[in-house]
Parts: C-alpha cells; sequence; structure tokens
C-alpha cells in the first residue's frame, strides 16, 4: 500500500505545485483580499480538488460522476466545468484590472465568444464524456489575449510590471501553460499514440509545474497591494 502510495506521489508531483500555491496564497492573503484577486485561493484550491477527484474517478470503480455502461471511469466533465470557471475568472480578473475602455471591451468581447463556444461545443462533443476543445482552445486565446493587453497596458501608463506584483507572476505562469494547452488536448483527441509516444501528459505535468512555480514566486515577492494600479 505504501508503495503504491509513493508511486502516485512520483508520478503526479504536480499536485504538490498545486498544496504549495494554495498555503502561500493563504499565508500573504492579507496583501490582496481587498483586491479583485481575493478569490485566488478558493480557485487554486478547487483547481487541487479537482484533479484529485478526477483521479479518483479514472482509478477507482467505486467512485463516478458518468453512470453509461464502458464509461464508468470518464472524468471530462469535471474537467470541462473546471475549464468554464477558470477562464471566467481570469477574464474578470484583466478586464477590472485594466484601465483602458478599449482593452475592457475587447476582453469583454472574448469572453463572451468563450460562452458562445462553450455553449455551442456540447452539441459536437458529449459533455459528460469528452473534452470541449473548441471552447478550451478559444478560451486559451482569449486568455493570452488578455494578458498581452494587461501587459501593454500596464506599459502604456508607466507602470510596468515588476516582480514584487502578485499579477505579473500569474500572468506569465498562465500564458507559459495555455500556450501549450490546447495543442495538448487536441494531440490527445486526435492521436493517442502519439500523445504517449511523446509522453505528453509528462510534458503537461511540467507544464503544470512551472505555472504554479510562478504562482508561488508571485505570492513569495509581491508587496501588499493598496491600489487597482498596483496589480
Amino acid at each position: 500500500m505504501d508503495h503504491e502510495i509513493a508511486d502516485f506521489f512520483f508520478n503526479n508531483y504536480f499536485l504538490l505545485f498545486y498544496a504549495l500555491a494554495f498555503i502561500f496564497s493563504m499565508v500573504s492573503y492579507s496583501k490582496y483580499f481587498h483586491t479583485v484577486l481575493k478569490h485566488l485561493p478558493i480557485l487554486i484550491g478547487y483547481t487541487l480538488i479537482t484533479e484529485v477527484l478526477g483521479f479518483l474517478i479514472k482509478d477507482y470503480d467505486t467512485i463516478q460522476i458518468v453512470y453509461i455502461d464502458g464509461y464508468s471511469y470518464y472524468n471530462n466533465l469535471i474537467f470541462n466545468i473546471f475549464d468554464i470557471v477558470f477562464f471566467l475568472y481570469f477574464f474578470h480578473v484583466y478586464r477590472n484590472t485594466i484601465s483602458s475602455s478599449k482593452f475592457k471591451n475587447w476582453i469583454k468581447y472574448g469572453a463572451i465568444l468563450f460562452i458562445l463556444c462553450s455553449i455551442i461545443n456540447p452539441f459536437f462533443q458529449d459533455f459528460l464524456l469528452y473534452p470541449q476543445l473548441m471552447a478550451s482552445t478559444i478560451g486559451s486565446i482569449v486568455l493570452i489575449f488578455s494578458i498581452l493587453l494587461y501587459f501593454l497596458d500596464k506599459k502604456a501608463i508607466a507602470n510596468v510590471p515588476n516582480r514584487q506584483n502578485l499579477l505579473f507572476w500569474i500572468s506569465w505562469g498562465l500564458m507559459f501553460f495555455y500556450t501549450f494547452y490546447p495543442f495538448i488536448l487536441l494531440l490527445g483527441y486526435f492521436d493517442d499514440e502519439l500523445y504517449k509516444q511523446f509522453h505528453v501528459r509528462k510534458v503537461q505535468h511540467i507544464l503544470i509545474a512551472v505555472m504554479y512555480s510562478c504562482f508561488i514566486l508571485g505570492f513569495t515577492l509581491m508587496r501588499r497591494i493598496r491600489h487597482l494600479e498596483d496589480l
């Protein structure tokens, strides 16, 4: 039993980065609890719970959310819901952090496009059983676009993000992961053999570790946020 537990954590070491990010987010919470990032610890905790639940559904027959013969180990439903929450949260963060009205509107239109794709996608891929490729791809593109607008906005008002800015580190972590996320999903869906041959799941775990390392750095190096302009 101990050997199985050790193997689990060795093969899924990235879960440690979720846990550490959550701990650091709570330790430094007093520095940003009054800002648009105040719900970030909840999101990180939700992410960790989603990942753990995904493993339990996949590996244990007694735990399931899809009651269809032959599909009891499918866990895409919880990740499809997670993606919607995750993307909409960060669209909200960037739209409320950026000062440019034009950029705010662009993010709003991107969010609306993502919502429409999320509504349309289940007509092509069962929401219960399969990842929502169109919605996740559009969500990733809009998120990266929002991050770029954030950097442009901060540069325009001569307040270039620095290493003491929490959202600066979060933005780089998100950009690093979501630049590759759509390709990982598409490859896993359309060519499972190639996905396994190139150990793409391990690559995804590395990307997650890097992203949440950026989060942890942000919580560690950040100064207290006193004004919206400090984000």
